[in-house]
């Protein structure tokens, strides 16, 4: 089986898998914990998110287009990656509790250093990482998260039904991570030979630091509403807000792992084979589409029905899941589109970009959280979103790249699955999982009628040499 289907079928499936078995977990805690204890469980989790990009900050992204375009210097690569996620992991780890403490959240401190484990464990794996995915073994990377999750998922279980408190929680997800790295580590094999030309970490952490500054700014974006609703709120409208987002995650996680797998070949092809390289990245925007649009309908249909598996305490949730369900469609072009600005160099464009839409986030969520709470939130992230998100990052990417998409059936899919969510939605079907699975199946039959030419030929190519 060629290499990019293997590695793309793995890695969305995987990723799916992951995603379902969080939400099951988020549903576990949310159902016997109450919505203000899982309000506190998604604010942790979010902190240990920005502290694992710290622990990664774009370096990870940065040794694969390095080792790709040069493959002599894999070994010093590797080695200046493992010296450099010694000490950040270290820093991360340790700062996470303390922050809290300093500002204010001692209650939760003692769960923060449960979770501190598990940004150590996220800091040793990354040079394993590195090398599967030079390899095009991304299917192990994902098989050994998987078996983290599934070590976690009972735990966490075990641990809901006892009512146990939230540094248990947290202590089960750090298990997971622990084995994550051991199996990422073993199947990675050695990281090869010693390096015959010395790179310093430094010198890594400078190439990097543009897509780490930027990747910083996206989670703070997406860790913004948690914290200004905590902040101005209360922990009942943290959990609303957070149990929305967690339904439109699956199709975010799943684009993010079908970039994972065409980014060797687009950085490989950029410069060598342009026409091919807009023809990959083709096919790359046309299935983050095709993966975000049944979703999206399926969500905004049944909207009320889904908010309501959590409990009785979420079902005013409901409005809030609609409208993540547009952002998860806006959300679909930007994901995949974004790893261009990063082949092409344009690293510090990215952060000044992304540094705006931050500040643009923060002037709405002031100014809607006050008045209208976690429906203001979600109506700031729409806004931001489609405009310095979807449009702006697609013009930046294709004006460093070169490369000039035909966006007609993208644009076809989205609207055909935005009048089918409309149309169900309007119909007695509208509000329950049986309208939401209809609308889902219809939008990928309409999407397969629209580009089956183009699934068809998907153009499956392997790694350069």
């Amino acid at each position: 089986m060629n290499q990019l289907l293997r590695n793309g079928v793995s890695l969305i499936a995987g990723r799916i898998l992951l995603s379902a078995a969080r939400m099951l977990a988020a549903l576990a805690v949310a159902r016997l914990a109450g919505a203000e204890s899982f309000g506190a469980y998604a604010f942790l989790l979010s902190l240990m998110g920005l502290a694992e990009w710290l622990v990664d900050f774009g370096q990870t992204d940065i040794a694969v287009r390095d080792i790709a375009r040069r493959p002599h210097r894999r070994a010093a690569t590797l080695a200046a990656l493992a010296r450099a996620k010694r000490w950040q992991g270290a820093a991360a780890a340790l700062a996470l509790p303390l922050l809290l403490i300093a500002s204010g959240q001692g209650a939760i401190a003692l769960a923060a250093c449960a979770g501190s484990v598990a940004i150590l464990a996220i800091a040793a794996l990354q040079p394993a990482r590195v090398t599967l995915r030079f390899a095009l073994r991304m299917d192990r990377d994902i098989g050994a998260e998987l078996a983290g999750v599934a070590l976690m998922l009972p735990l966490l279980l075990l641990a809901s039904l006892a009512r146990a408190p939230l540094p248990l929680l947290i202590a089960s997800l750090a298990a997971g991570r622990l084995l994550q790295a051991a199996l990422t580590i073993r199947w990675a094999g050695p990281l090869g030979p010693p390096a015959s030309r010395r790179i310093t970490a430094f010198s890594l952490a400078r190439r990097a630091a543009p897509l780490g500054v930027a990747g910083l700014l996206v989670l703070l974006y997406d860790a913004l509403a948690p914290l200004l609703l905590a902040r101005l709120t209360d922990w009942r409208a943290v959990a609303l807000f957070a149990a929305a987002t967690r339904f439109t995650s699956p199709a975010l996680v799943a684009i993010q792992a079908l970039n994972g797998a065409f980014f060797p070949i687009l950085s490989g092809q950029w410069r060598r084979d342009p026409a091919a390289f807009a023809a990959t990245q083709q096919d790359a925007l046309f299935l983050a589409m095709a993966l975000a649009a049944p979703l999206f309908a399926g969500l905004h249909v049944a909207a009320d029905a889904i908010m309501r598996l959590l409990g009785p305490d979420f079902a005013a949730a409901a409005p809030l899941l609609r409208l993540m369900a547009w952002v998860l469609l806006a959300r679909a072009v930007t994901t995949a589109m974004s790893p261009l600005i990063l082949i092409a160099g344009r690293q510090g464009r990215a952060m000044r970009l992304t540094l705006a839409a931050l500040g643009a986030q923060l002037s709405a969520l002031l100014l809607l959280v006050p008045r209208f709470g976690g429906l203001g939130a979600a109506i700031g992230y729409l806004a931001i979103e489609l405009t310095l998100g979807t449009v702006a990052v697609s013009a930046l990417a294709q004006s460093s790249t070169g490369v000039r998409l035909d966006w007609r059936p993208v644009a076809g899919v989205a609207a055909a699955a935005i009048l089918i969510a409309l149309l169900i939605g309007a119909t007695p079907l509208g509000g329950t999982l049986t309208g939401g699975a209809l609308a889902g199946l219809l939008t990928v039959a309409v999407t397969f009628a629209l580009g089956h030419r183009r699934l068809a030929a998907l153009r499956l190519q392997e790694r350069p040499a």
